[in-house]
C-alpha cells in the first residue's frame, strides 16, 4: 500500500490555510491565489505499528517465541477437545457455527455439563 501524500492549500497573498482548493481565499477575499503544496508522505503506516500501545513490532524467529501452555478444561468429547487444542481455555471465547439444526446448542450444553 502506498503511503498517503500530504497536501496543503495555502493562500499566496495572506498565507491562510485551506482544507481544499478554492477559487477565492476565505481569509483575504482575493481570487485565484490558493496554491497546492505537497508536503511529502505520511510517516506512519498501519503496518509499522501494532499492539495496544502502538509500539513498533519486530520480526522474530518462531523458535525465539516463548510458548505458554494454558490450562485447558476437557469437555468430555474427544474430537471436540482435539479441535479446541485439548479443551476449552479459561477466559477464552469459542465461536461455533453451522447450519440450523446441526446440533450446536446440544453439543455445547453437553460439553458444559461434562466440564462442570
Amino acid at each position: 500500500m502506498a503511503k498517503k501524500q500530504i497536501t496543503a492549500y495555502v493562500c499566496t497573498e495572506c498565507g491562510a490555510d485551506s482544507p481544499r482548493w478554492a477559487g477565492q481565499c476565505t481569509s483575504c477575499g482575493e481570487w485565484n491565489v490558493i496554491k497546492e503544496i505537497r508536503l511529502g508522505t505520511d510517516k506512519k503506516s498501519r503496518t509499522d505499528l501494532s499492539g495496544y500501545a502502538n509500539e513498533r513490532s519486530e520480526v522474530k524467529l518462531l523458535s525465539d517465541v516463548n510458548l505458554v501452555q494454558a490450562a485447558r478444561i476437557p469437555t468430555g468429547f474427544v474430537e471436540f477437545d482435539r479441535v479446541l487444542g485439548g479443551g476449552i481455555v479459561r477466559g477464552s471465547v469459542v465461536l461455533i457455527g453451522g447450519a440450523p439444526g446441526a446440533g450446536k446448542s446440544t453439543i455445547l450444553l453437553q460439553a458444559l455439563a461434562n466440564a462442570a
